[in-house]
């Protein structure tokens, strides 16, 4: 009889708290149901501010390159009279006259760009295989030295490159490899610098059991790295090498110093453009400045994915 006279006194109490907890739970559910709207709104209004400044930025990076292209087609009588009038008559000409009827130490635009693809190919192709086996040698055989040999690439690195030119044109001078192809292809392939860096992190985080397995079945340590090692390398290099593809085309330091007498594109174009603009050519003069953009662009267009992906990874996990 007491238990249930107790139990009858407190179970309005009961009853009140749990009334009082449903309803703090639903004004917090309202109070969140108000909140959600104005968050979106504030997180949509940033996110179309974002857009825009984006926007205006992009404009400002490819507006000058349309208005160049536009020019290109122009007349010289043309262009003078407006600079920023859409052009009247499309005069291709233009290009044709820059790459066949101007040239440079005797080689035409066109003789330039088979030059600057040569040297680009041929220096790519060495720089990825000379950097590929310093990478992978110092980062999966352990010997007395290595850490000092990725110490010294580092450095090597950090020294700016005037100050070891003289000492450079020096040695190059003495073997007798200044004006030559072969010398300059020796400098694009050295085996420190940026390349060794991406390909040393992408072949110490890959896993060795890839080549005790090799090991097993009775592969050499040649047979390991250009059957396996390499082709697992496969994405890292073509990101490497069509960055520093890039960079050879564009290179204009080392062509003019050791091959003054055959011109590069971006040697030539430099010293054509100078010409041009004497001649006050300014149509002619922005078609070859569209002429040495177009392969760079293509090439980034083609390989931008790659690019970006991540290399660095191994192949097993765990």
């Amino acid at each position: 009889m007491e238990d249930t006279m107790i139990r009858s006194d407190t179970l309005p109490a009961e009853r009140g708290e749990a009334r009082a907890a449903d309803a703090a739970e639903a004004r917090v559910i309202d109070a969140g149901k108000l909140q959600k709207p104005r968050r979106k709104l504030t997180k949509d209004w940033a996110l179309w501010v974002v857009f825009a400044v984006f926007l205006i930025y992009a404009i400002t990076l490819v507006f000058p390159f349309v208005w160049m292209l536009f020019n290109s087609v122009k007349s010289n009588q043309e262009y003078f009279r407006n600079i920023w009038a859409f052009p009247q008559s499309f005069h291709i000409e233009n290009y044709t006259n820059v790459l066949f009827n101007y040239s440079v130490h005797n080689v035409s635009l066109f003789g330039m760009f088979g030059i600057s693809i040569v040297i680009t190919l041929c220096g790519t192709v060495l720089s990825l295989l000379m950097s590929s086996i310093a990478a992978y040698v110092i980062a999966k055989y352990k010997f007395f030295g290595r850490n000092a040999l990725y110490a010294l690439a580092v450095f090597v690195m950090a020294v700016p490159v005037a100050g070891t030119l003289p000492a450079q044109y020096n040695i190059m001078q003495t073997l007798h490899l200044t004006n030559s192809f072969i010398g300059v292809l020796i400098l694009y392939a050295g085996g420190f610098g940026f390349n060794f860096l991406i390909l040393y992190g992408f072949f110490k985080n890959l896993s060795w059991e890839y080549a005790e397995a090799a090991l097993i079945d009775g592969c050499t340590d040649f047979g390991i790295f250009f059957k396996i090692m390499l082709p697992m390398a496969k994405p890292a290099l073509i990101a490497v090498g069509v960055i520093h593809a890039i960079g050879l085309w564009n290179d204009y330091v080392t062509p003019s110093i050791y091959l003054p007498n055959t011109p590069t594109l971006a040697v030539g174009v430099n010293l054509l453009l100078s010409e041009l603009r004497g001649q006050s050519a300014y149509p002619e003069m922005f078609a070859t400045m569209i002429i040495a953009l177009i392969p760079i662009l293509v090439v980034f267009i083609c390989f931008q994915k790659t690019i970006m992906e991540n290399t660095v990874a191994g192949g097993l996990k765990g």
